[in-house]
């Protein structure tokens, strides 16, 4: 599992997948709900490797 040093490249990847689809969705404009929703599925997914490396020790 990704430690700590991963967590905010983690929240970006997703973040900027999210945007793009966006992008290209909305007809080459930037799309504010799907960053949003990218931005909430990185930090979710930081959240759940945090709670799991938690359960494992």
């Amino acid at each position: 599992m990704p430690g700590r040093r991963w967590w905010l490249l983690i929240v970006l990847i997703e973040t900027l997948t999210f945007a793009t689809i966006g992008y290209h969705l909305d007809g080459g404009r930037p799309s504010i709900p799907w960053t949003l929703a990218g931005l909430a599925c990185g930090v979710l997914t930081v959240v759940v490797i945090i709670t799991a490396q938690k359960n494992q020790k």
